[in-house]
């Protein structure tokens, strides 16, 4: 697998990219006409090219599981065609580059991988070693919440706190494992400002309600590894419409920071077989927190109000 670029890479470095996440948002980089692509020269890549990365994007599995010349096969291209595409982006040949797309796979999995080292064998479990992985846990909680707030930079919060001030409106989407993060954002959020919209997948993924959206509006995308397709496809349907995205994920090289203006980081490491979420909540309570000190006395008339109405009609 390919390092990641890092800060001061030569050109040439930029290539190939290290993830599913880079490659996606290097095609799209080429589809707009970009001429560089992390401060080098975009390889070029014909229309047909696009085509072929982008239906491989769409269905990882095939690529991950198929030989070279079936795969070719099925896309109606020689193999020599793909061996040139994949020296094109940088890789040593196809190997290198399906390794990415093994990858994503694998992470399709690592949730069973993890519950299996975290349980072990069942057979020989005791309160004693139930009771070491219960303390593993909360040690690795405390370890994510320090390291979130270590690493939290100040400026990025308040930019976020004004983002979420100053947009007209505000979507905030996080499906699947994240859509509690985001539930409980948008309905906080809704105390301290007008138009909030929670992306909720219960009649469709409202993909289209992002049409509505421009350069006026905020997106709030919450988006764990693996990162939701959904949650994605949003977000890249909000920042084609020129729409600022502040990111909330605990992958920094993820494809959702690659498509924000701002990204809160949120530790989720440890032994938990989900991702675990602590840090993510104290995030969102640090962002509500921020926005509603910057607000003031404007903040607490509008709470008010929301609990007076809340006391007339009884609700619990």
């Amino acid at each position: 697998m390919p390092p990641a670029p890092s800060e001061g890479s030569s050109c040439k470095d930029a290539l190939p990219p290290h993830d599913l996440a880079t490659l996606a948002r290097l095609v799209e980089a080429a589809r707009r006409g970009d001429k560089d692509w992390q401060s080098a020269p975009l390889p070029k890549l014909s229309a047909r090219a696009l085509t072929l990365l982008e239906s491989f994007l769409a269905q990882p599995q095939q690529v991950s599981l198929s030989s070279i010349s079936t795969l070719a096969d099925d896309h109606g291209v020689n193999p020599s065609t793909l061996t040139r595409l994949c020296k094109a982006l940088g890789f040593d040949g196809f190997k290198t580059f399906q390794a990415l797309f093994r990858e994503d796979l694998a992470d399709s999995s690592f949730y069973s991988s993890r519950a299996q080292r975290l349980i072990g064998d069942t057979k020989q479990s005791t309160l004693s070693s139930a009771m070491a992985a219960d303390q593993a846990i909360y040690q690795a909680e405390h370890d994510n919440v320090t390291a979130c707030v270590e690493a939290l930079d100040d400026a990025t919060l308040d930019a976020a706190c004004v983002q979420l001030i100053s947009a007209r409106r505000v979507h905030i989407v996080g499906l699947r494992a994240s859509f509690a993060a985001a539930h409980y954002l948008a309905y906080y959020l809704d105390y301290l400002r007008d138009d909030v919209h929670l992306i909720a997948s219960t009649a469709g993924v409202d993909v289209e309600r992002v049409l509505d959206l421009d350069e006026r509006d905020c997106v709030v995308a919450i988006a764990f590894r693996p990162e939701s397709r959904s949650t994605l496809d949003y977000a890249r349907a909000a920042a084609h419409q020129g729409t600022p995205i502040i990111g909330l994920t605990n992958h920094p090289r993820g494809e959702i920071p690659g498509l924000s203006s701002l990204t809160l980081v949120a530790a989720a490491a440890g032994p938990f077989f989900f991702n675990p979420m602590s840090s993510l909540f104290l995030l969102i309570e640090m962002l509500l927190s921020r926005l509603a000190t910057r607000q003031g006395q404007d903040a607490i008339k509008r709470i008010r109000r929301r609990e007076a109405l809340i006391a007339r009609l009884g609700v619990e």
